[in-house]
C-alpha cells in the first residue's frame, strides 16, 4: 500500500514537473481573442492586397492596416508589442493561428456559399 501511495506521489509530481507554466498575458498586451479577430482581418488584407495589387502599393497597404486598427480601437504600437509577446510564447501564439485558421476558413466557405 506505501508503495502504491509512492508511486501515486511520484506519477502526480512528475505530470506536475513536466506540465507547461501558465504563462499571464499583460495587462497591456491584446487578449487572445480581439488578437484572433485583427490577425484574421490582417490576412484577409493581405490576400486582398495580394490579388488587386501585385506591386504592393505601400500606401493602400498602410491605409488598409490604419483601418484595421481603427476597426478594433488599437494602435499599430499596441498590436506589434503585442504581437512581439505572443511571438516570445510560441505555445500561445500556435493556439491563436489554429483560430485564425478556424476563423478564415469559415468565412471561405461563407464566401463560396453566396457564390
Amino acid at each position: 500500500m506505501k508503495k502504491s501511495i509512492l508511486l501515486k506521489a511520484l506519477f502526480l509530481s512528475l505530470i506536475i514537473s513536466c506540465s507547461a507554466p501558465v504563462v499571464e498575458i499583460p495587462k497591456d498586451v491584446l487578449a487572445k481573442d480581439k488578437m484572433i479577430s485583427i490577425l484574421v482581418d490582417v490576412h484577409l488584407a493581405e490576400a486582398a492586397i495580394s490579388i488587386n495589387n501585385a506591386q504592393r502599393d505601400t500606401s493602400k497597404v498602410t491605409e488598409y492596416y490604419e483601418f484595421i486598427y481603427k476597426n478594433h480601437s488599437t494602435t499599430k504600437k499596441q498590436f506589434t508589442e503585442s504581437y512581439d509577446f505572443y511571438l516570445a510564447h510560441p505555445e500561445i501564439l500556435n493556439k491563436i493561428y489554429d483560430d485564425v485558421l478556424v476563423e478564415l476558413s469559415k468565412k471561405q466557405t461563407e464566401a463560396v456559399k453566396k457564390h
